[in-house]
């Protein structure tokens, strides 16, 4: 919740691959960051209790953060990384 006051959010991926990639690419950088994974089918803890799974299967993304100062050079350096999808 504080990540709104002291981070900007920088990149949101549902891909782990794309994910470790982004992070890589930061800490290769020196910049400090912080990853929030999150199930996007699940709103809060009492969805689960009330109705169950009903096979309905979990679907995760990461929202990665910096810090406020470094923000600039961190959407550069995210967007600049090659995209791997014809490797």
């Amino acid at each position: 919740m504080l990540e709104q006051f002291f981070k900007s959010q920088i990149a949101t991926v549902s891909d782990p691959y794309q994910c470790n990639r982004i992070t890589d690419a930061l800490a290769a950088a020196g910049i400090k960051f912080y990853c929030k994974t999150k199930d996007v089918n699940r709103r809060n803890a009492f969805d689960q209790a009330r109705i169950g799974t009903l096979g309905i299967k979990p679907k995760y993304i990461t929202e990665v953060f910096v810090d406020k100062e470094n923000a600039e050079m961190a959407l550069h350096i995210v967007r600049t990384l090659p995209d791997q999808a014809n490797s």
